[in-house]
């Protein structure tokens, strides 16, 4: 809700999110394009970029994603799997391209930035890099100035990956006012229920867990 508020009310147009595994980044991500590809959510018709650091990625995690309770992270385009044709707001989809039309003009495409040429000549007025610390930054060099030119916006989720340029784009946004700054770790979320999305009981058998294997692996090599 925060990241929400700030980038409607606040009117920010960037934003860094450091988010914990299984935080939700991408979902939370996917539903803001989708409501800022409606002129009447304050946003506007045009391309939507959901760049990630490989297109296998892209396609295993938004295009062929379920999540936990079953549901098909691509149906947060209402009438994205319907089973002949699309409907709802959804005009046509292309399985090669990774790419949503829909019925009013937008459109939303998964782009891998391991390819990163396919993006040179494109206008995106929207763009979330999803696993930034894994991605070639030169993306953002080449669409940092389309998106200062025609007043596009651009989100950066990541979980750390060591000290890289992620970190420094982090440690940037925290002294800008003009960018939405966030970290949080398995004590600053709650599922709907109101419980937490990963205990510390559970981080704590998995640090035990990687402890002993890291003691069986170096008695083996002994």
């Amino acid at each position: 809700l925060p990241f929400w508020l700030a980038m409607t009310e606040g009117r920010k147009n960037r934003a860094v999110k450091v988010w914990h595994r299984r935080s939700g980044k991408d979902k939370t991500d996917l539903n803001f394009i989708v409501s800022r590809m409606f002129p009447q959510n304050q946003g506007r018709i045009g391309t939507y970029f959901h760049l990630f650091p490989t297109y296998t990625q892209g396609k295993k995690i938004m295009w062929d994603g379920i999540d936990k309770a079953g549901f098909r992270v691509m149906d947060h385009f209402p009438g994205f799997s319907a089973s002949k044709h699309p409907s709802g707001i959804v005009a046509r989809k292309n399985e090669t391209e990774l790419r949503v039309e829909l019925t009013n003009g937008s459109a939303y495409q998964v782009i891998g930035t391991d390819k990163i040429d396919s993006i040179i000549g494109t206008n995106p007025v929207g763009c979330v890099f999803s696993e930034y610390s894994l991605q070639d930054p030169r993306a953002w060099d080449m669409l940092s100035p389309i998106l200062l030119e025609n007043g596009g916006w651009a989100c950066f989720n990541f979980t750390p990956r060591g000290h890289n340029h992620a970190e420094g784009l982090y440690r940037m946004a925290q002294k800008d006012p003009a960018w939405y700054c966030s970290k949080f770790t398995v004590d600053d979320t709650r599922d709907d229920n109101g419980n937490a999305i990963i205990t510390r009981t559970q981080i704590e058998s998995e640090r035990i867990r990687l402890i002993e294997q890291g003691k069986s692996e170096s008695d083996a090599e002994t």
